[in-house]
């Protein structure tokens, strides 16, 4: 088994790059009431400085409610990375759960459980985040997490229980039964340990692939609500004026893509690690 440490140690150099890029993002979104210029939510003057162009006063500009644009895209980098992280948890919990107990059980019940989440696999996920968020006139970032995260789990399940299926023939597993160990202590102490490098790989582009969904959804006007400040609605508030208010796609887009692009880098390098391994 290769462990996390052991993982990240075996990185490539451009995914350790990635890695050092993410942590000063985090770091700054982090301490983003320290960071920030302004207050992202102040309208100081909604005529004369609405809509001002990239400045050493304002060096991402400001939006048609003159509200400071870096500010809004630090304090969006926090909200952004914070709604990938939990709901990336939400999903790996409940993926992993469902497909090792599927895996494990086996027969009838495995069969059953795989026809359930083969339906829900059926269904689009943006579609279907479309409809339950369309119903909302106002939804809270909790409830967007717990939504994003509920609807992220299909796919790792389906990996977590071919795992599970391949390593229930290992001989470790079958020492393990010989020894009297319950059904419950080798699920939870020899098979979940062992599944530990495709659930890493998982929760890497799941959060990429999370922010993505939360900064298009926001951007729809059905993820995160004004006045917080999300890259999805800090673009929707320029997007009837892209060519004149170009700095308020460019600056949340750029640090977007930036950080997906390192998260994908930093995945698709584990995975490399975990397979040579």
């Amino acid at each position: 088994m290769l462990t996390p440490i052991r993982g990240f140690a075996a990185l490539s150099g451009a995914a350790r790059v990635a890695l050092a890029v993410l942590a000063a993002i985090a770091i700054v979104a982090a301490f983003a009431p320290l960071v920030a210029p302004y207050d992202p939510a102040a309208q100081p003057d909604i005529v004369g400085a609405k809509n001002l162009p990239p400045s050493a006063q304002h060096p991402f500009g400001t939006d048609p409610y003159s509200r400071d644009v870096l500010s809004r895209v630090i304090y969006g980098a926090r909200l952004s990375l914070a709604i990938g992280f939990l709901a990336t948890m939400v999903s790996l919990t409940l993926g992993v759960a469902y497909g090792a107990v599927a895996g494990y059980a086996g027969g009838f019940v495995d069969a059953l459980m795989m026809r359930i989440l083969d339906a829900l696999l059926a269904i689009p996920r943006l579609l279907l985040l479309i409809a339950i968020l369309a119903a909302w006139t106002r939804l809270s970032v909790g409830a967007l997490v717990l939504f994003l995260g509920l609807t992220g789990w299909f796919g790792l399940s389906r990996i977590v229980r071919g795992q599970v299926l391949a390593l229930t023939e290992a001989e470790f597993i079958t020492s393990a039964r010989a020894l009297g160990a319950s059904r419950r202590r080798i699920l939870a102490r020899h098979l979940l340990p062992n599944l530990i490098s495709p659930i890493a790989v998982a929760a890497t582009l799941g959060v990429a692939h999370v922010i993505v969904l939360e900064v298009g959804l926001s951007y729809l006007g059905i993820g995160v609500a004004q006045p917080e400040a999300s890259w999805g609605n800090i673009i929707h508030d320029g997007s009837d004026q892209v060519a004149t208010l170009w700095w308020m796609s460019l600056f949340p887009g750029l640090l977007m893509v930036l950080t997906v692009m390192m998260l994908n880098i930093v995945g698709e390098s584990l995975r490399d690690a975990y397979d040579r391994r």
